[in-house]
């Protein structure tokens, strides 16, 4: 009766001590975005807060892309001093972008754009980062709501606050499903003023 109860404590210690990570992965290799970044108010990139004209000065509309620098590192921290194999690299293959708002309104081609998924195929080293340009507003949600209202409204200081939720997935060379990694990035969209 102790051994099964003694048992009974190890397998519950056991159970407590796994790691959450390893739960959404069956890969020794896991992702972490070091950062998410796009253009500024100026149009240069590497800003943490991107700026989305809804409509340009000459009536166009136009993509706004972001970038994220990913890293690939092995589940095991252990592993880096010992060894790693090039069956550790994570091939990502695609990218998740939805969007939210801080006062909770959140409802997809009303309150914010709707989320959309974009296949690739970019290699991250193992121990190793990458830098990953995709699609963070496609041009298509500036011609849907809310971002089509805010074309030509009488005060272009006007401007829709949205987080974009980015959510990375891959597998690794041994084709093991790695645990989707997930950052955030601040996107400001407005008919912002056009040079004259």
């Amino acid at each position: 009766m102790k051994l099964k109860i003694l048992a009974l404590i190890i397998a519950v210690l056991l159970l407590g001590s796994c790691n959450a990570l390893e739960n959404d992965s069956t890969s020794g290799s896991r992702l972490q975005i070091i950062s998410i970044t796009g253009n500024d108010m100026d149009g240069k990139a590497g800003s943490t807060t991107v700026f989305s004209d809804v409509l340009t000065g000459t009536g166009s509309i136009f993509n706004d892309n972001g970038v994220a620098l990913v890293e690939a590192d092995p589940l095991d921290p252990s592993l880096v001093k010992i060894t790693t194999s090039p069956y550790m690299d994570v091939l990502v293959d695609q990218i998740d972008v939805e969007f939210r708002r801080t006062d909770g309104r959140n409802v997809e081609g009303v309150d914010v754009p709707y989320r959309f998924t974009q296949p690739m195929s970019v290699l991250v080293r193992i121990t190793g980062n990458s830098e990953i340009s995709f699609v963070l507003i496609r041009h298509v949600a500036k011609m849907e709501a809310p971002l089509f209202q805010l074309r030509y409204v009488n005060s272009q200081e006007y401007v829709l606050q949205l987080v974009a939720v980015v959510t990375i997935h891959g597998t690794d060379g041994a084709g093991n499903r790695v645990a989707p990694v997930t950052g955030y990035v601040n996107v400001w969209c407005a008919d912002f003023a056009d040079e004259e």
